[in-house]
């Protein structure tokens, strides 16, 4: 009996945790598309990796280059933002991009090659593709391939950065959405603890959305919402040395992601089930 009990608990919450999961995650993808954040990340990389934070110089080109944004005029002016940027840029694209730019192609010598690289203002950017071109020996193809491969290290540490400014939000997210639902982890284990048949009815289903998790969450029961006394007693009326723990844990289990949730609690349902059926297994 009390291990079975345990394995509601852990299932109850490991729903509670989808559920926010994918409020959090469905409201981080509305306001990074909303504020452009894939797109500003990645400008602000390439302007790094060009070493032209003001984009002044070959990072202006490089967004007005067809091949890296095709959606723009290819009219961006130097020290303003495009007013269109994309939110991915193939390597191999910006590669070739970037020789066009800087007036590499395939006819030219070893010599030539470190004509055109020449012209580059920036000292860095220029010994970066000075070394590319000695270590191809001038072989244009390969020099455009250790160019893609350069750019898409570099967009690696890019794509970290996107993705701890978008973890961050969604630990916000989801704690407001634990406050705002008063989804108190705490409290939902002590009342399953006391009522584990409130779980017998859950089903996970593949795809859900946040409003159908949301929706089979008060199917169940489960002890979360605002009655109209405890949200007029918001001061008073809460053992703050359980409420807000309860928020928290919450709002950090959803950083796990919703995947990770699903998954979880469709091993837990089969633990506390009989098992698959052995019929389709012969």
């Amino acid at each position: 009996m009390f291990g079975s009990n345990v394995l509601d608990i852990a299932i109850g919450l490991i729903f509670t945790f989808l559920t926010v999961s994918l409020i959090a995650s469905t409201v981080t993808e509305a306001l990074s598309s909303a504020m452009s954040w894939r797109a500003n990340t990645l400008f602000e990389g390439v302007k790094k990796l060009l070493n032209d934070q003001n984009f002044t110089g070959l990072a202006v080109d490089i967004y007005n280059h067809g091949l890296v944004n095709s959606l723009s005029s290819g009219t961006a002016t130097a020290g303003t933002s495009p007013p269109i940027k994309p939110s991915y840029i193939d390597p191999k694209l910006f590669a070739s991009a970037l020789t066009d730019v800087v007036n590499l192609n395939p006819a030219q010598t070893l010599t030539e090659l470190k004509a055109s690289i020449s012209t580059v203002q920036d000292q860095q950017l220029k010994d970066v593709l000075n070394g590319i071109v000695d270590r191809t020996n001038g072989n244009f193809s390969q020099v455009r391939d250790e160019i893609a491969s350069w750019f898409d290290q570099s967009m690696e540490r890019v794509s970290g950065s996107y993705k701890r400014k978008t973890q961050l939000w969604s630990l916000i997210i989801a704690f407001v959405v634990a406050v705002a639902l008063n989804i108190d982890t705490v409290k939902i284990a002590a009342t399953l603890w006391d009522q584990p048949m409130l779980l017998k009815g859950i089903s996970p289903q593949p795809g859900a959305t946040a409003q159908q998790a949301l929706a089979q969450l008060e199917q169940l029961k489960l002890p979360f919402g605002w009655s109209n006394g405890a949200l007029g007693n918001f001061f008073t009326g809460l053992n703050w040395a359980f409420v807000i723990p309860g928020w928290l844990i919450s709002a950090i289990a959803a950083l796990f992601g919703a995947p990770f949730w699903f998954d979880t609690l469709q091993k837990f349902v089969q633990l506390r089930g009989t098992g698959p059926d052995q019929k389709k297994q012969s």
